[in-house]
């Protein structure tokens, strides 16, 4: 007997023929796990995957190596729907089958490392179990596990003097007689320096530290006077290191140490929202998404509702129909810091049904959710992109909510993107696909004026809550208080803390200056591996790197001329903090965006802050733009709107749009009315045209005739290749190859060539980058033409570190 496999380490696209022992030829099915040894190579077996088994008259060729065990039991760790799925990413995006199958398993999954062998308690079986011991291979290692208890299978392979234990390992505990299992290094957690609160702060003591010539520490102790947490970070009260260092000097703060490991607690929780009846609206589309459901067919359905007119609420109505009809599903949300509220809402519901998977989890949590949504313990899997891989079986409904978010793009091969990744595996399933937003993408929105997927619509928001009122702020014509916040905003700010209602302001980017500038030389700092301005961060002193994350202490002079007579440009979320803090003084005021939420559970701590009001203003990047629901956020301020609007891409009005819309939808959610204000330089852009008269429908009606001429999306398909390189001359080169090489495999009429030229972003990581890009108006791809020419090649240019990454889809121009 022989079987096809694709295996760890074998980047090709065809599939391995091997052998197959007799023994294991009834426990084999596809998307089983498998060791394999290739042929002629005495090295450690590597894992593999089932594709098929046949027939020794069906093997044609020669067999590359033979399986030597079976892993978890026989038990396929691709369900056959999953194994179909990676088929069809391979082929869409153009990567390897292998790749495809990696990212659907979690780590644990894809090494035998860590597995480890444990004794039973012999003394509880009865006869029959006992019989099981029949060989003398069982009765060894019984011998060793009563001598040891736990042992590495490795550990025992050496101690036996035997290989490929794993199938006889499986039948022991089938027999009881043992325990087969995955051990988890439990690493020393990653901890950051922080300070707790020692002596109460208050005016006499500030004013004392003044007289003693110590302002900045004064100004420190009168902010922590409205410090609700039992302990702080540098950045999070806007202190150096070293003032603070002098204040736990004077006894008046403890220098503590905390872990920073990136996780997301599930620790947030809101009160249940009763909702008396379904809005007119809401009710017909949960009619037609059950009727859908009941006929058993798959379907794709866009439900396009405004912020705040109860999407959620129908997900839930939805799913319980689901639920109770004895099927499992699948919610998408685009990033993690979505994950803790919107778990809270669906646990209000379901329960212990739902399982959270995401990357910030350690390696013990995923493989812990995963087994359990694998073993049928959990119906629902929740989480962002990866999550549309969840090992359910009997899948009824798939859900994608903010489906137009670009997080849902994976920027690793394989390249796929999860909202139509969620759609074709619903295919796969026959089962109903929901993509939700208030914005939906471009693609989707055309998919559903054509018919191809069915449109659902939420014009209104519940309880008759109204649309908050936007405003927009010509920065140029307006008097500011501070360089980012004009007097205008900072007054309807002051007015809701005089309300006690809350605010969300937005700065789409972190730091406290996006660069430097000598006003005496003209220099800018740069990145030496990116060539990018760098970014400096005042809470640790640094100047840093965004894209590679390239970092080198700042001493608040000039790198070249030693001058300092620095000007800080384009302020970010850190010096926004600062200017807030001196407005007003007796405010907390929580910030969110990357720096301060690598602490472990940080989202959930600052969104219950936030919640039972311990802070009334919350500053953050995009992070606060999503799904966030505060019924006293009565403003939005946006304090750079027009961010990112004239980039080289051709959906960066469409992003613009939807993020504005997106974070004006947190104000005026309850019965007190909202007003978003919008700050801009550039506000005779046509984006700010149609939020504040227009809409999304006339919007989008006018970016598609553009989109059209052009041939963008949804009129044409790209693929955009990217060859990158430490030389320039190799990067170059190889791109000039690779288009010429291309041209004769592609109709003039079917494909338009674009470069290949110098990416915008010209280098990153000390690499160069040039990129090439197809535009495909026939949706017809030459991907045998592609794939060959990227591996001969990446071949050819292997001495100059070449990498050619297809990126079928791309959602950045950049």
């Amino acid at each position: 007997m022989h079987a096809l496999i694709y295996a760890e380490n074998y980047l090709r696209d065809e599939p391995l023929l091997v052998t197959v022992p007799e023994t294991f030829e009834e426990r084999l099915p596809a998307g089983c796990q498998v060791l394999f040894s290739p042929a002629g190579n005495k090295r450690r077996s590597v894992i593999g995957y089932v594709l098929e088994t046949l027939a020794d008259a069906e093997a044609a060729g020669t067999a590359e190596g033979r399986i030597t065990d079976i892993l978890q039991s026989g038990r396929p760790v691709l369900t056959e729907v999953t194994l179909k799925l990676a088929l069809w990413m391979t082929d869409y995006y153009l990567s390897r089958p292998v790749e495809a199958i990696s990212a659907m398993l979690p780590a644990p999954l894809k090494s035998t490392v860590s597995d480890i062998v444990e004794a039973n308690d012999f003394r509880l079986l009865g006869g029959r179990n006992r019989k099981t011991v029949t060989t003398a291979l069982r009765k060894n290692i019984l011998h060793v596990l009563r001598e040891e208890k736990t042992v590495t299978v490795r550990q025992l392979e050496r101690r036996l003097g035997r290989k490929n234990l794993y199938r006889t390992l499986a039948e022991m505990e089938r027999g009881g007689l043992l325990t087969l299992k995955k051990k988890f290094r439990e690493a020393a957690p990653k901890t950051r320096i922080a300070y707790s609160i020692k002596q109460p702060c208050t005016d006499e003591l500030a004013e004392s530290l003044s007289k003693a010539r110590a302002p900045r520490q004064a100004d420190i102790v009168r902010k922590l006077q409205s410090q609700q947490e039992s302990w702080f970070f540098p950045e999070q009260v806007g202190a150096t290191p070293a003032v603070l260092r002098e204040l736990a000097k004077k006894g008046i703060l403890e220098k503590i140490t905390v872990e920073t490991e990136s996780a997301i607690s599930s620790r947030y929780t809101e009160p249940a929202k009763t909702i008396a009846r379904l809005s007119d609206a809401q009710q017909q589309a949960l009619d037609r998404l059950i009727a859908a459901y009941r006929k058993g067919n798959f379907s794709t359905f866009l439900l396009h509702g405004v912020t705040g007119s109860g999407k959620t609420i129908v997900y839930i109505e939805f799913l319980k129909e689901v639920l109770s009809s004895g099927k499992n599903a699948i919610v998408m949300v685009p990033e993690i810091s979505l994950t803790p509220q919107t778990a809270s809402r669906f646990r209000q519901h379901f329960g212990n049904a739902i399982r959270i998977l995401h990357s910030a989890m350690g390696n013990r949590e995923k493989y812990e959710a995963w087994q359990s949504l694998r073993e049928g313990e959990a119906r629902i899997a929740l989480g962002p992109r990866s999550t549309v891989f969840a090992p359910l079986e009997n899948i009824g409904a798939i859900i994608v909510d903010e489906e137009h978010d670009t997080a849902y793009k994976q920027e690793r091969t394989p390249r796929y993107n999860g909202r139509d990744t969620a759609v074709m595996r619903a295919k796969l399933e026959n089962a109903v696909c929901v993509l939700g937003s208030a914005t939906p993408s471009f693609e989707s929105f055309h998919n559903a004026r054509t018919g191809k997927y069915s449109l659902l619509n939420l014009p209104e928001r519940v309880d008759n809550a109204a649309m908050p009122v936007i405003r927009l702020v010509p920065m140029r014509e307006h008097r500011k208080i501070t360089p980012s916040l004009s007097e205008i905003l900072y007054e309807q700010i002051k007015l809701r803390m005089e309300k006690n209602e809350q605010v969300i302001l937005l700065q789409n980017r972190r730091g406290f200056a996006r660069s430097l500038l000598c006003l005496d030389c003209g220099y800018t700092p740069v990145c030496t591996h990116c060539n990018i301005p760098l970014v400096y961060h005042a809470s640790n002193r640094q100047l840093r790197c965004h894209y590679c994350g390239h970092a080198h202490a700042f001493r608040e002079t000039c790198e070249r001329c030693s001058s300092g007579n620095l000007l800080y440009k384009s302020g970010g979320t850190e010096r926004i903090e600062e200017e807030l803090h001196k407005l007003f003084p007796s405010e907390k005021i929580l910030r969110m965006d990357v720096d301060t939420t690598s602490v472990k559970g940080a989202h959930a701590m600052i969104l219950n802050a936030f919640h039972e009001k311990k802070s009334r203003i919350l500053l953050g990047t995009q992070m606060v733009a999503k799904g966030l629901d505060f019924p006293d956020v009565t403003l939005v301020g946006v304090l750079m709107a027009d961010i990112g609007l004239n980039l080289p891409d051709f959906r960066s009005g469409e992003r613009l749009f939807g993020l504005l819309t997106q974070v004006a939808g947190r104000a005026g959610r309850s019965r007190i009315p909202g007003e978003v204000y919008l700050q801009a330089y550039d506000t005779g852009n046509e984006v700010f045209d149609h939020l504040l008269r227009g809409g999304y429908d006339q919007f989008f009606s006018l970016d598609m005739e553009t989109r059209k001429e052009l041939l963008y999306p949804p009129f044409a398909k790209l693929v955009a290749v990217e060859f990158s390189s430490p030389e320039e001359s190799a990067t170059a080169r190889s791109a000039d190859e690779f288009a010429e090489a291309l041209r004769p495999h592609v109709a003039s009429d079917a494909c338009l060539l674009l470069g290949p030229s110098p990416a915008c972003l010209a280098m990153i990581k000390g690499r160069f980058r040039y990129r090439l890009l197809l535009k495909l108006p026939g949706r017809k791809i030459a991907a045998d033409a592609l794939k060959t020419l990227q591996y001969a090649l990446m071949k050819k240019y292997r001495a100059s570190r070449l990498s050619i990454v297809i990126d079928v889809d791309p959602q950045s121009m950049l």
